[in-house]
């Protein structure tokens, strides 16, 4: 059995993926992107000079659009229930000119979209008309009735905005949940060869230890990136990028790496992520779809207050990097 990490040759899509959270739970949200604000992941900026490429993609995830409503479920139960309108208003943002996948175009460089799919949240019994029908989540057809609304609702749009497609490929999209509890199973099931028959892709970013991640494929995911829950200040240390790696290699999926700002995030976190993906090490820097992710910052946070870690990214995502050592460095 060959043990490696999913390529992102095998899918034809282009490497290094940053996440784009629509908003948040926290005061410093985005919810509508600027090109300011998406220009650090998408060009490599030195000196007032865009000199190089950064990220080859970007998945745009929406989490809120209303004041007190969230799509994103881990946020869900913090205000009223997500309905309809919150998911119409999720796509009428992805689309708002000069913002989101707007501003990604006007950056002006060839990218891969994903967008993150809303969460049909199975206590939402009052969501709304979709295609003439009443749609109440705690029936499980009508949740993916309403996926399959949403993502009809989504393509027709993307169709429409015929001159974004000059610099940018729409690619798939993403389940939001972590993790596929047993109610999600057969819809995730038949949400994906949904997918697929709009020849599109699924994309799949749970935790190393989630439930489903040994069946990946077989439940139609495309790509699946592991999350190994290392941020460098929990009791997960350091070694669960080595434990996420193995089982990432055997299960062929790609990875993801964190790069944070807070309590549970250590100095050194970043360092460890790049210092572990190189080819002495786990070997993800190259070959190995993935995924990153900013938690209570953005990489134009980065680029203005960080701007080592800045180059750091860029170096990793273009294969160049090379091992930075610390003080008292267990490895």
């Amino acid at each position: 059995m060959s043990l490696k990490f999913l390529s992102p040759s095998q899918l034809n899509i282009k490497n290094h993926l940053a996440m784009i959270p629509m908003g948040d739970l926290a005061d410093h949200k985005i919810e509508n992107w600027t090109t300011a604000d998406l220009q650090p992941y998408i060009s490599y900026i030195y000196q007032g000079k865009f000199i190089d490429t950064v990220f080859g993609g970007l998945i745009f995830n929406p989490i809120s659009t209303r004041p007190g409503r969230f799509i994103y479920p881990l946020y869900a139960t913090f205000g009223n229930l997500a309905n309809i309108e919150d998911w119409k208003l999720a796509i009428d943002n992805l689309f708002k000119l000069n913002f989101n996948l707007h501003a990604a175009y006007l950056c002006g460089k060839p990218l891969d979209i994903w967008v993150s799919l809303p969460y049909p949240l199975s206590l939402q019994n009052n969501f709304g008309y979709a295609d003439n029908v009443n749609i109440n989540f705690e029936d499980e057809n009508h949740r993916f009735l309403a996926l399959k609304w949403w993502i009809n609702s989504f393509l027709d749009r993307w169709r429409s905005e015929v001159h974004l497609h000059s610099l940018l490929t729409f690619k798939g999209f993403t389940w939001q949940r972590e993790a596929i509890i047993g109610p999600d199973n057969q819809l995730v099931v038949n949400v994906n060869k949904y997918i697929h028959d709009q020849h599109l892709l699924s994309m799949w970013l749970p935790n190393y230890g989630s439930n489903s991640i040994n069946d990946w494929q077989k439940i139609g995911f495309d790509v699946t990136c592991i999350n190994s829950n290392y941020y460098g200040n929990t009791t997960y240390d350091w070694k669960w990028l080595n434990y996420a790696s193995a089982f990432a290699k055997f299960y062929h999926t790609g990875m993801q790496i964190n790069y944070g700002k807070g309590i549970v995030f250590s100095p050194n976190h970043l360092i460890d992520y790049l210092n572990l993906g190189l080819p002495q090490y786990n070997s993800y820097m190259n070959d190995c779809v993935i995924v990153y992710n900013f938690p209570n910052q953005n990489l134009k946070d980065v680029f203005t207050n960080n701007f080592t870690d800045y180059i750091r990214v860029y170096s990793f995502a273009k294969g160049i990097y090379m091992k930075v050592p610390y003080p008292d460095m267990p490895y």
